[in-house]
């Protein structure tokens, strides 16, 4: 939780600092728009924690994806602030364990829908000039939880998360911008009510974005 109070004083700052509002050529559109879309790979514990005795044991082997509507806002040509509303899935395959549980026979697998609304807050800056632009990203997520894991499982219904990625951009025209990234995200706050379990994800994707 302290550095996400860090990281929104930094974006304070940003956003009141009249250097930087007053730095972008007004002759240009400020706002882009663009649409995502990655792969999502779980990178997460293997064994999830319900509480101190429950839980599930998880196989990440899935094809899960992340996609969304992005808004990017320029304060210089260089540095930008972004927010998006994003679908992801994190599903997985769990074996339910209980350590003072007597089973008759061993739970079977069975597939676990794992999934989120995000909305992520970020800065952007931009390396390069020309058609061809490295980026890094880095900022705090909004998850708000879709569904529960079931069992014993109480799964917060908002969650508070850490970004950090960069790419590179390839303009198309004046108007359109393909990019192509890569980000991490990790959870700052709990995912489960009565579990320190850290949700962990690395995504690799693309986005089309449009000026405004």
């Amino acid at each position: 939780m302290k550095n996400s109070a860090i990281l929104i004083l930094f974006f304070t700052n940003i956003l009141l600092s009249p250097t930087i509002m007053n730095g972008q050529d007004s002759d240009q559109s400020r706002m882009r728009l663009g649409l995502t879309a990655s792969f999502e790979n779980n990178i997460s514990s293997e064994t999830i924690f319900f509480d101190d005795v429950t839980g599930f044991s998880a196989d990440y082997d899935t094809s899960n994806y992340r996609f969304g509507l992005n808004l990017e806002y320029f304060f210089k040509s260089k540095l930008t602030i972004n927010t998006a509303i994003n679908y992801s899935n994190n599903d997985f395959t769990g074996t339910y364990f209980c350590f003072v549980c007597d089973f008759a026979a061993p739970p079977d697998p069975e597939d676990v829908n794992f999934r989120f609304i995000e909305v992520p807050i970020t800065m952007k800056y931009y390396f390069l000039p020309g058609k061809f632009k490295l980026f890094a990203e880095a900022g705090f997520n909004n998850l708000f939880a879709l569904n529960n894991l079931g069992y014993d499982a109480r799964k917060n219904s908002y969650i508070l998360g850490l970004k950090a990625g960069g790419g590179v951009e390839f303009s198309l025209s004046q108007q359109l911008a393909l990019q192509f990234k890569v980000d991490f995200d990790n959870s700052s706050s709990r995912v489960l009510k009565d579990s320190d379990f850290a949700l962990e994800s690395l995504h690799i994707g693309f986005g089309l974005f449009k000026r405004l």
